[in-house]
């Protein structure tokens, strides 16, 4: 099928509909707004400081990381609440342009219009676009982890450079993780589709990189650990 479509106006169309929806407040999934009220919390004691929101974000519970609310502290000090929600708006609708990316590398064979067209289905899910909305961390992990997903293909397809790709893979792979923690577990997925392709020194190259990108994650989890015990006591 050959199909003819100008990809900057239906981008652009699409990108429109999730401005209207951010000034109507669509929640389409039902859950968003409710997320990003309780959230707006941890925003501001991670203004107020770092070491004190974390004890904060600890002592309510939470089991994720906090690294997003981090982020999101050091972008409203810099700005404003709304330039950012217009901001992760923008970022947001990055998504079904990555899916594309991923398409293209991946069903080499297909025509460019119809996997551009089968990726702005995306548009359409109420989780995208409450997330985009709302603020909440799924777009972001999604982003990030798409990211990972074209690097890895990358990776797979070139016949150079594939060392680079890889860095690049599991560099967005653990910024994934650190929104949304069970992206973690393709690390061995990753690892093990890699492993054959790399030499010796790559590989332990690897994995200090990554433990070097890890190691914020990795102290706060030893903070968790060791503040949910003194807690326990």
């Amino acid at each position: 099928m050959n199909l003819h479509i100008n990809k900057k106006y239906t981008y652009l169309f699409f990108l429109f509909s999730l401005l209207i929806s951010f000034y109507f407040g669509e929640d389409s999934s039902g859950g968003s707004e409710l997320d990003y009220v309780s959230s707006k919390i941890f925003t501001k004691v991670f203004s107020d400081g770092y070491i004190g929101g974390i004890l904060y974000f600890i002592d309510n519970g939470h089991d994720h990381f906090p690294f997003f609310y981090i982020l999101i502290s050091i972008l409203e000090k810099s700005t404003n609440s709304i330039t950012v929600h217009f901001l992760y708006l923008l970022i947001s609708s990055f998504i079904p342009l990555i899916f594309y990316n991923i398409l293209k590398k991946k069903i080499t064979y297909a025509n460019k219009n119809t996997l551009y067209l089968l990726s702005l289905i995306l548009f359409f899910s109420p989780y995208v676009r409450s997330s985009a909305v709302w603020l909440t961390t799924d777009n972001l992990g999604i982003i990030l982890f798409g990211l990972a997903i074209s690097k890895y293909l990358s990776f797979e397809n070139k016949t150079k450079n594939y060392f680079k790709y890889s860095l690049q893979c599991f560099f967005f792979l653990i910024l994934a993780s650190y929104t949304r923690q069970y992206y973690a577990i393709f690390f061995i997925i990753f690892f093990s589709l890699m492993f054959q392709k790399l030499r010796f020194r790559q590989i332990i190259i690897i994995i200090i990189f990554n433990f070097l990108v890890a190691l914020p994650a990795l102290v706060y989890i030893y903070f968790y650990i060791s503040q949910n015990s003194l807690l326990s006591d």
